[in-house]
């Protein structure tokens, strides 16, 4: 990507809060987790560049600056005060190398929120009360050094039932239910309501129709190839149509892929 390519993707995070704005949103979530693109600049795996946008920890932090600088300006000319401003994060990016550890993340977050009113900060995590293998503490308490008082956290992963969610709250500020939600989307309204005994934990051909699903999603969730793993998921392999999905997104068995072509000056 050229710079002048990544400046026209930095304005259009910008253009993208702004719809948000527009269409009367509460508030917006930069998304620097899941390896898209911020994570992917941050990430010394995936970012081999050698210029203003790469290279050293504190260059490979520019393009995280940069598109929440632009969020930022955005909401501050056109939405309410109260517009509501996250960033999500996973505290680390480890496969057969290391993307970055939660000692770099870390010090990304503290650049991020000293510089930046954020509302809150959202660990994408594959449990809820994951630890790095250098440490005794969770993520979620390492990274709370790094937000003060006024920024509230946020957690998820593998938060499926009642028993789940109240575990999940002894650590954070916040936890939010993703897989669980696609399951039974009233989990949060029967805890609510004392009811959280009648979430239904495991997809079934009936729960897709009560849910429902979209085609695509009904086919992510039934492909027995692809993350991620819903339970009861063998009860639904039939709804999955072949050849719908790439070959390399298959292989890559994360829903994403990889061209590091893109990344390089």
């Amino acid at each position: 990507m050229s710079d002048t390519q990544i400046k026209k993707i930095i304005e259009d995070f910008g253009s993208a809060t702004k719809r948000a704005i527009d269409c009367g949103f509460d508030g917006v979530e930069i998304h620097g987790a899941n390896h898209y693109l911020i994570q992917q600049f941050f990430s010394k795996w995936s970012n081999k560049r050698n210029d203003f946008w790469g290279g050293s920890l504190e260059k490979r932090m520019n393009f995280a600056k940069a598109v929440t600088d632009k969020v930022f300006k955005t909401a501050k000319k056109y939405a309410p005060k109260d517009f509501i401003i996250g960033y999500r994060i996973p505290p680390e990016e480890i496969h057969d190398t290391v993307g970055y550890t939660w000692h770099e993340s870390t010090q990304l977050i503290k650049t991020l929120t000293s510089e930046f009113d954020f509302d809150y900060i959202h660990l994408s995590l594959p449990e809820y009360n994951s630890k790095p293998n250098d440490s005794d503490k969770s993520f979620a308490e390492l990274f709370q050094p790094a937000l003060g008082d006024a920024i509230k956290e946020i957690i998820v992963g593998n938060i499926m039932n009642e028993s789940d969610a109240e575990d999940a709250i002894r650590y954070a500020d916040l936890v939010a239910v993703g897989r669980a939600t696609l399951i039974d989307p009233q989990f949060g309204l029967k805890i609510q309501e004392g009811r959280g005994n009648e979430i239904i934990e495991k997809i079934s051909p009936e729960q897709v129709k009560k849910s429902h699903l979209t085609p695509g999603l009904i086919n992510i969730f039934s492909d027995p190839k692809m993350e991620p793993h819903l339970s009861g998921r063998e009860s639904i392999y039939d709804l999955h149509q072949k050849g719908t999905l790439d070959e390399s997104v298959i292989k890559n068995g994360t829903g994403a892929s990889y061209n590091l072509d893109n990344f390089k000056k």
